[in-house]
């Protein structure tokens, strides 16, 4: 029963997690994605405790990674508790959810766990599981390249793609929220869905895996992404190569296996051929298309250009990995704290970057996994994570050149490598979300399981556990309550985030004395995220401002709610650049019922500017005030500070134009 319990959670964990999302939360797609994951984490792991205690016996398999993945972890840890900011070093950036170490620490315990209780054949099974899964997201995808977006038909009944501010049909991301982590994701399902083409027995299975693989491709051309179709051909080229180096085939053999690898090669020919990819411009479709009528936007897409694409996605990205050096440099042995690349990069953000079309945008990461963990996690941190895939790699190439292993078990091999390689060279240009953690540390367990490359480690518990039924009982009963526990605190984090976004909409659409209620009700019940405080703050301060000539009590108690938990926020993370402007914003406010909050509002832009020296914007709007407080001298010293900063900032040099004409008076 306990093995079942496992096993089954591992193939949701495979099945689920890519389409699971919800319109309730801040962040639709990640957000929930990682809760799911912890939630899974907590029952994987709870049932093997449980296991192990009616076994008698702690049991874990050990694996050739053991080191490197402690170590690792270790590297995180020391870099967490040096962190700029331990909170978000441990949860991870709000938005993005994965990366922090409570995820780290996840993914490991489902990576020994996974070693510890599958088997191969449990192995192809989560497989076909993360196959099935993938063909959904494939078609998803594809239609809404045709204009058919799953999501608006589940939340609006509607058969279009209106629900989505992004052009879906351009670039599509189904359920996974980005065409690039959509295309990642389904570049890895690639290589264990030919894995089965390749060693299907039947000519109904050939047909049902060519048609998946047909349809996963189809899907991952539509989304247009360059990182992971260099990642694609990357892994392709190893597999073949390997496949023609390592495998004893007879002539009958290699010339099936040669003939189904090159129906594939051809397929994917005649794919691109079709509709492009995203390193081709021609698009036989497109020649039989009628014109595109004109239209007029009037809603901005979102997300920044790196994730878009675009013509200035390599410009940005050079001036952003220069950022990231830069952290480095300043903070070499464990550096600026594990996910914290969206507060260190602001102190070392080139001038540079305001020349861009993206100069406002806030980037939480490096957009190279590399380089992220080189500036948040310094050379310790790098080098572990560098050790962990270089010893994978070494490993498989070993293990594959190795003539002892059958040439199935080969091929699941080698695919599985070049999921892995496809990754590698994604995350050069990109980085990681939850699903493609998941591969990540998952995919070496399926590797180690497969091969048996494993052996196990043993010792027995505690005696006394087992003198009475009744010790042994209570022990099981407290493990259950722990998994109780524990699962309900995830769901409180879930239903949290929930309030937290109907109050964010409150607070968008003008109303802050809801917005204030329901981000309280938020903050009551997750009290350790400063994010639902900071934005409390403000929306306690702008209900303060608006009873300030009805209820001058009410106005005022809200007023000493602004200020606590704006203390509160920045005492807990005074680095956080973020919460410093929304700390702005809420003095701004006060302001309007308290003169005195003016000054404290320049102190404030003062500090944020000490963190983000090169950020325009802050000298702008700390101009702005000074101008209004008739220190026109001053307002001008720093308007000419934005302007070198960003030349071509339209409303600073119209600013300085009138600022100046009006000094000359």
């Amino acid at each position: 029963m306990l093995d079942r319990i496992i096993a089954y959670s591992f193939y949701l964990l495979f099945l689920i997690t890519p389409l699971f999302w919800t319109s309730l939360n801040y962040e639709l797609f990640e957000f929930n994605k990682m809760i799911l994951v912890y939630g899974l984490t907590v029952i994987i792991v709870g049932t093997w405790i449980l296991k192990m205690v009616y076994r008698k016996s702690f049991i874990v398999n050990r694996t050739p990674l053991d080191i490197p993945l402690l170590l690792f972890l270790g590297a995180n840890i020391l870099s967490t508790f040096l962190s700029m900011d331990p909170h978000t070093s441990i949860w991870g950036y709000y938005s993005r959810s994965n990366g922090g170490l409570l995820s780290l620490i996840s993914y490991l315990l489902l990576y020994w766990a996974f070693v510890s209780n599958m088997d191969k054949e449990k192995v192809l099974t989560v497989l076909k599981f993360g196959l099935i899964s993938g063909f959904i997201v494939a078609l998803w995808g594809i239609l809404e390249h045709f204009g058919v977006s799953a999501s608006c038909v589940i939340l609006h009944g509607e058969f279009n793609d209106s629900c989505w501010i992004q052009d879906v049909q351009a670039r599509v991301f189904a359920s996974l929220g980005q065409p690039n982590w959509m295309a990642a994701y389904l570049g890895m399902l690639i290589f264990p869905a030919l894995y089965f083409f390749l060693t299907a027995k039947t000519r109904l299975l050939q047909t049902t895996y060519y048609l998946l693989l047909t349809t996963l491709y189809l899907a991952f051309t539509f989304t247009y992404s360059r990182g992971p179709t260099l990642g694609l051909i990357g892994g392709l080229l190893l597999f073949i190569v390997g496949l023609l180096t390592n495998f004893q085939f007879s002539i009958f053999n290699f010339q099936s296996i040669f003939k189904r690898i090159s129906f594939i090669l051809v397929t994917l020919l005649i794919v691109n051929f079709l509709f492009g990819s995203a390193l081709t411009s021609f698009r036989l479709v497109s020649k039989f298309a009628a014109p595109p009528r004109p239209t007029i936007g009037i809603t901005p897409t979102s997300g920044t250009q790196l994730e878009n694409g675009g013509t200035e996605s390599g410009q940005i990205r050079f001036i952003v990995w220069q950022g990231a050096l830069d952290i480095f440099r300043h903070n070499p042995l464990f550096g600026s704290g594990v996910e914290t690349f969206a507060y260190s990069y602001y102190q070392f953000r080139p001038a540079s970057h305001n020349l861009t079309s993206e100069w406002d945008f806030l980037y939480n990461k490096a957009h190279n996994e590399y380089l992220n963990y080189l500036a948040t996690t310094g050379i310790v941190g790098f080098a572990s994570y560098m050790a962990v895939i270089l010893l994978f790699v070494y490993w498989v190439i070993r293990k594959l050149a190795a003539s002892k292993q059958e040439n199935e078990q080969k091929m699941l091999i080698a695919a599985l490598l070049g999921s892995y390689v496809s990754y590698l060279i994604y995350d050069f240009f990109l980085f990681s979300v939850v699903i493609l953690a998941v591969f990540f540390y998952l995919f070496p367990a399926f590797v180690f399981v497969t091969t048996d490359s494993i052996s196990t480690f043993k010792f027995p518990f505690p005696a006394f556990i087992y003198r009475r039924k009744i010790y042994t009982k209570a022990v099981i009963g407290f493990i259950i309550f722990v998994i109780c526990y524990f699962l309900f605190a995830i769901f409180r984090l879930w239903l949290a985030d929930t309030i937290f976004e109907k109050g964010s909409k409150a607070a968008d659409a003008g109303n802050p004395g809801k917005a204030y209620n329901l981000l309280t009700e938020a903050s009551d019940l997750n009290p350790g995220e400063p994010f639902y405080r900071s934005e409390l703050s403000f929306s306690a301060a702008a209900a303060s401002s608006a009873l300030a000539e009805t209820d001058a009590t009410l106005s005022g108690a809200l007023k000493q709610e602004a200020i606590a938990q704006t203390d509160l926020v920045l005492r807990q993370s005074p680095k956080n650049v973020s919460f410093l402007r929304t700390a702005i914003r809420t003095y701004f406010e006060l302001a309007t019922v308290d003169k005195k909050y003016t000054d404290i509002t320049l102190q404030a832009l003062d500090k944020a500017i000490k963190l983000a020296p090169t950020d325009p914007k802050l000298y702008y709007n700390k101009a702005l005030i000074l101008q209004s407080q008739d220190k026109k001298d001053q307002a001008i010293e720093i308007l000419k500070k934005t302007i070198q900063l960003k030349p071509n900032y339209l409303e600073a040099l119209a600013s300085l134009k009138e600022a100046t004409a009006s000094a000359k008076k």
